[in-house]
């Protein structure tokens, strides 16, 4: 049995647009540097020939420990406490921040200098101090994910601990699309800021003097700066708005093991697919876009024997990371299996817009405002599908989880075959942004019911292993899809001009109008398989039942009980 104490009553929507802060940042920070990573490479005065794999890491480590860190600290939530371990992953966040906030180009002060003097008593040589300024960033953005990825799933059981079943769909869908919409965003935001201080610099310096400061004007450094204020204010804010809450904790164990074979599955997965989820406003093809290394398929097949393991443990242990025997209830399955389509969905849709737009652009010198207006058009899709969240809950409440994610199913499908239809070289602006805002309400609308129909299928005490795989499943989702869009896209497009020249193909310089023409096929053929995908997703959509107003019900009329030992106190 629970026990409670009579505490003051606490705003749950205070502590949603709270938790829902830290959520932005961090996920705006996964794809922030892509926009400035060649600006980060000169100003360490770094060949970028040979540090461009190095320098990748910048975002692929990020990318790596956001993943992991969100597959475990759910369930370390269910253990510690949602208030413990929000307090904790934003701490790291913070720290992980400061480290690259602080870093010297130089790689002799600070942490880089530390660490430059560490190396250099170890190999005896002294290393290169751009490369030793390098690895403290990839080091500060790995600490930094590890505190971001986490954030989500516990902000997400946080608010199924203070929302009772039957409200819930809405602020779970309103946390899912906060993430998205950050890591879209970031690139966008990371531009603007950047070119922003490097227009004013002059400015910035001259109030620096004013005030007695000898400051450089801020660079690209300034923006991990910008992350500890805010961070700052919204973990004082969270304490203060839970204050009075009790601190609710699950009795059992830590899985260590099935952390790391679950780990060491996703990161086989992300580095054998070679996929990246930072859609950059400068793709202009689908080679860009990354595509299967080399070394895939061992990577992958290591990843397979990794995620065999851990389904074998975790089938065996009292007290799992992950219960799979859950997924005998039937909501929890369907909502999961639907997310993985949703995420495929929206990387369709992610993908498109920076080509289509980039491969209109006449010359070099209108690649700059094809970036402005790639932002404007992934805006028309993310934006409304933030926004939509909101009606996801309202619908849950109203028809169900099932059919209110079929609705939203239903509305991005027909996005999609627009988009097959009308994407021909001379589509309308306009009209590519209803497009995408139509694709973008109906993947929002999915959100809520989606994360409300697994959260509520889960035990009390098993709220934040539940969090953690909605967005995972979403996440897994995104990462397959880049990688299969591209090996399809590249081997469509050989295919279409083989088919039309023959042996006799062009070289894509000296016939960039065929080239133009057949990737643009390429696109809207890819609207076409969005549209399928919608369809094929409305199978497990259809699967799932109940609704906001029967509150828990329905998880009570799945199979599958959990054991005692995992009940709360």
């Amino acid at each position: 049995m629970k026990e409670r104490t009579q505490t003051r009553a606490v705003n749950p929507w205070l502590v949603l647009i709270l938790v829902s802060i830290p959520v932005f940042i961090g996920a705006l920070d996964l794809t922030i540097v892509s926009a400035f990573l060649p600006e980060i490479i000169v100003r360490l005065e770094l060949p970028p020939q040979m540090v461009i794999n190095d320098a990748a890491w910048v975002v692929t480590g990020y990318l790596l420990a956001y993943t992991i860190s969100l597959t475990f600290m759910g369930r370390v939530s269910d253990l510690v406490g949602r208030r413990a371990a929000f307090v904790a992953c934003l701490i790291i966040f913070m720290i992980g921040s400061f480290v690259v906030a602080e870093v010297d180009p130089q790689g002799r002060q600070g942490i880089a200098g530390w660490l430059y003097n560490l190396i250099f008593r170890l190999q005896g040589v002294r290393p290169e101090g751009g490369n030793i300024a390098l690895m403290t960033i990839i080091i500060g953005r790995i600490i930094q994910a590890l505190g971001a990825g986490a954030i989500v799933p516990v902000s997400l059981a946080l608010v199924g601990d203070l929302f009772p079943a039957h409200r819930r769909a809405q602020p779970l869908g309103m946390i899912g699309a906060v993430d998205t919409l950050g890591w879209v965003l970031g690139h966008l935001y990371g531009g603007v800021m950047v070119k922003f201080f490097a227009d004013h610099a002059a400015g910035f310096e001259a109030f620096f003097r004013q005030i007695g400061l000898s400051w450089d004007a801020p660079d690209w450094r300034a923006l991990f700066w910008l992350n500890l204020p805010i961070s700052l204010i919204a973990l004082v804010a969270v304490l203060c708005a839970l204050r009075s809450t009790p601190q609710e904790r699950a009795h059992g164990r830590f899985d260590w093991l099935g952390t790391l074979l679950i780990s060491g599955t996703l990161i086989s997965l992300v580095v054998g697919l070679g996929a990246k989820l930072e859609i950059s406003s400068a793709t202009a093809n689908f080679s860009e876009l990354g595509g299967l290394p080399p070394y895939a398929l061992p990577v992958l097949a290591l990843g397979g024997l990794m995620l065999a393991g851990f389904i074998f443990i975790e089938l065996r242990k009292s007290d799992p990371l992950f219960d799979l025997r859950v997924f005998s209830r039937r909501n929890l399955a369907a909502g999961a299996a639907t997310n993985l389509f949703v995420g495929f969905c929206l990387m369709i849709g992610l993908v498109s817009v920076p080509i289509m737009v980039n491969i209109r652009a006449e010359d070099v010198s209108e690649l700059a405002d094809a970036a402005l207006k790639v932002g404007i058009l992934l805006s028309a899709l993310t934006i409304p599908m933030a926004l939509a969240a909101v009606p996801g809950g309202w619908l849950s409440e109203r028809v169900g989880y099932g059919r209110a994610t079929l609705i939203g199913l239903v509305l991005a499908g027909l996005g999609f075959f627009l988009v097959w239809k009308t994407w021909t070289p001379d589509v309308s602006d306009g009209l590519m942004a209803f497009e995408m805002a139509l694709v973008g309400v109906g993947l929002g609308l999915t959100f809520s019911p989606i994360s409300a129909s697994v959260i509520n299928a889960a035990d009390p005490d098993k709220l934040g292993a539940a969090s953690a795989l909605v967005i995972l499943m979403r996440l897994l989702g995104m990462t397959l899809g880049i990688a299969l869009l591209t090996a399809f896209a590249s081997q469509r497009l050989s295919d279409l001009v083989v088919f039309e020249y023959g042996a006799s193909a062009p070289d894509p310089y000296a016939a960039v109008d065929v080239y133009f023409r057949l990737t643009v096929r390429v696109l809207s053929e890819m609207g076409l398989a969005g549209a399928v995908l919608c369809l094929i997703a409305m199978i497990p959509a259809r699967l799932m039942h109940g609704s906001e107003r029967e509150g828990t019900r329905a998880a009570s009329q799945d199979t599958y009980r959990a054991p005692a030992a995992g009940k709360r106190a």
